[in-house]
């Protein structure tokens, strides 16, 4: 699973790690729910990884751009007692981790366990 870091806010690149706040919910008015966006990576190349998130998460007009991404495998969500709906939209490999308590420092933890089992892959474009 790959969670793509638009904000240099969201990672430590001098310890290698991904901050908890990436990975915290946003309500979603249309779904009627908390999710977080996040990408099927499995059986990707790093390459192929760089790639979807440069087409489909990156976005020019918005002066959105990736600066890393961070990376675990979708058993670190379900372990943090969370689940995934995966469901391809709005493109190809998207997922949403759902099932977030409303109590924000119960969401902080659960996303403190996710971002503790990640790795970071900073932007080779850097």
């Amino acid at each position: 699973m790959t969670r793509f870091l638009t904000s240099r806010k969201y990672f430590a690149a001098t310890t290698g790690r991904v901050k908890p706040p990436a990975l915290l919910p946003r309500w979603h008015a249309d779904h009627a729910r908390l999710e977080t966006s996040t990408h099927r990576s499995t059986g990707l190349t790093t390459a192929q990884a760089w790639q979807l998130g440069y087409q489909y998460v990156e976005n020019a007009e918005f002066n959105r751009r990736i600066s890393a991404r961070g990376i675990c495998l979708a058993s670190a969500v379900r372990a943090a007692g969370l689940t995934l709906d995966v469901n391809g939209e709005p493109y190809p490999r998207h997922a949403d981790v759902i099932q977030w308590p409303q109590e924000e420092d119960a969401q902080l933890m659960r996303a403190t366990e996710i971002a503790n089992s990640m790795t970071l892959d900073i932007d080779p474009r850097q």
